[in-house]
């Protein structure tokens, strides 16, 4: 088998696309019946720019090349990739889901090879590797209209506006609490709430800055069900400033989907992985200077309550929190 060319892990690792949706979004409900149920390790796999198509052969063929490369082909010898089905559900997505094949049939430490990789880069194809159990992302939401500029002093003061809002709620203690009885966890989760400003172009000839909201701790009960929770009581909450203005949550047709990872925190035109050192995957697109609306794929919000497919759309109700910070 040919030497394989793919891009070298980058010293502090590969960005985490944060993907807000259950890998088995809009996945035919028998089909993942089934899948979960089948024995012995399992991962997930998602090509770059993935979409939902009835034909895949040649996408499918290309994941089973690169896995046999990858873990050798006397690893591979029972693999299987399993290919996705669309279920019924209506979306006016441009890339609609599920997006994501599953791999079974290898060893558990070459399944884990795998996982460890995150992202296998190669001039042919280019996917990202997920456990089975997929993890809870640490994004919560982006925020717009503060009149700040793109700079550390800024983010700072976007992280106190944000922990004030949390502190001053009358519901997230209590939705904390109902997870874990400890009195130390919320105060640990708004001490590891951090901030990253994104610099997008409103027109051909204005930038504006927005506020990406991040939670570094994610406890093992905070499941990615609760993660939508817990994002919804956070996009509902009243981020106000004496100087600054009101913060509102970029939602709605505004909210990022970047076509290439399928993270939420960034538009297409800024994403991450193309400007990696060594990058042999699709080069970046010459877009960050389109409006946001233009680069990202709105999506249909989806309740909040919903096991599958629930996107950490906010709830509809008012927005809560305390006086202005």
């Amino acid at each position: 088998m040919p030497l394989l060319e793919i891009t070298p892990h980058p010293p502090n690792g590969f960005p985490v696309p944060q993907i807000c949706d259950p890998v088995t979004d809009s996945l035919d409900e028998m089909l993942l019946t089934a899948w979960m149920n089948k024995p012995g390790p399992k991962a997930w796999v998602r090509p770059w720019r993935a979409k939902f198509k009835h034909n895949v052969e040649a996408t499918w063929s290309k994941i089973r090349t690169l896995i046999q490369h990858v873990v050798g082909k006397d690893t591979s010898t029972n693999l299987i990739i399993s290919t996705p089905q669309q279920d019924n559900t209506f979306t006016t997505e441009c890339n609609p889901p599920p997006w994501h094949f599953l791999i079974l049939g290898l060893s558990q430490e070459a399944t884990t090879f795998l996982v460890n990789l995150q992202v296998i880069s190669t001039p042919e194809i280019m996917v990202f590797m997920l456990p089975f159990i997929q993890p809870t992302p640490t994004f919560l939401c982006t925020l717009e209209n503060f009149t700040l500029p793109d700079s550390p002093e800024s983010n700072t003061i976007v992280t106190n506006i944000v922990k004030h809002a949390i502190q001053s709620d009358d519901l997230i203690p209590d939705f904390i609490r109902g997870l874990d009885p400890n009195p130390d966890m919320l105060p640990t989760l708004i001490n590891l709430i951090h901030i990253t400003s994104i610099h997008i172009a409103s027109n051909v000839t204005r930038k504006h800055t927005l506020w990406n909201v991040y939670c570094s701790y994610t406890p093992t009960f905070l499941t990615l069900e609760k993660h939508f929770l817990w994002c919804c009581l956070i996009c509902n909450l009243h981020f106000c400033s004496k100087d600054h203005g009101m913060g509102i949550v970029h939602l709605g047709k505004k909210q990022f989907r970047c076509m290439g990872c399928k993270s939420l925190d960034h538009p297409t035109g800024l994403c991450p992985f193309p400007v990696i050192l060594g990058w042999l995957g699709p080069k970046p697109q010459l877009v960050a200077s389109l409006p946001a609306q233009l680069t990202s794929t709105p999506k249909p919000t989806r309740g909040c309550s919903s096991t599958r497919g629930g996107r950490g759309a906010p709830c509809g109700r008012p927005s809560r929190g305390g006086p202005c910070h």
